[in-house]
């Protein structure tokens, strides 16, 4: 609301730009959780070139290749908690909700980590949020009833049967209500609150 106003059409009719893409924490929140416990690359081999030794103590010798489950490592209850297996994008914010804090990337391992931690990561991000915003701002989405969401591992991680949704247009009128009611009401506090002070 601040970078647009209360104008719906402007709203709809006008790609975000840059600066308010990057503004939608709670959407980069909730994308992060996503890929968390469905990574698009549910695994991913590393081949040792030299002898080496894991963290563990487990001794990896040259020549040998070494698989890890992306999948799994984030809905380890180890790392993420208790509350490893719920979609929570909380996690991904500040107490406060209002910053988006990075995991680290060996805890978070979506992209990679280190130094073959993903290029692209960034663009990544920039892409999805565009689209998730562009298309949930005009429509609302529902799973068409009876269809089976099942996954399927592969090289990536992606519907067995395809997901179909029912796309229906969302109204807009509602929430443009609301937020303008609430800034009045906003505005009517300050004013109260001024006159408080002023003594009047």
């Amino acid at each position: 609301m601040e970078t647009r106003g209360a104008d719906m059409e402007k709203w709809t009719d006008e790609p975000l730009g840059f600066e308010e893409v990057d503004r939608l924490v709670y959407l980069k929140a909730a994308l992060s959780e996503t890929l968390r416990l469905y990574p698009s690359v549910p695994e991913d081999s590393k081949h040792v070139v030299n002898d080496d030794v894991l963290p563990d103590g487990t001794f990896v010798p040259a020549g040998s290749s070494v698989t890890y489950s992306i999948y799994s490592a984030g809905r380890l209850k180890s790392t993420w908690g208790e509350d490893c297996l719920e979609f929570r994008p909380e996690r991904w914010l500040s107490l406060d909700g209002t910053k988006f804090i990075m995991h680290d990337s060996f805890k978070f391992v979506a992209f990679n980590a280190g130094p073959r931690i993903c290029l692209g990561k960034d663009l990544a991000y920039l892409q999805m949020k565009s689209i998730a915003a562009a298309v949930l701002l005009r429509h609302r989405l529902a799973v068409v009833p009876g269809h089976q969401v099942e996954q399927k591992m592969s090289l990536t991680l992606f519907m067995k049967n395809g997901l179909k949704v029912n796309v229906y247009n969302r109204d807009l009128r509602g929430i443009f209500a609301n937020i303008e009611n609430e800034k009045v009401g906003e505005i009517q506090g300050k004013v109260s609150n001024d006159l408080k002070c002023n003594g009047s």
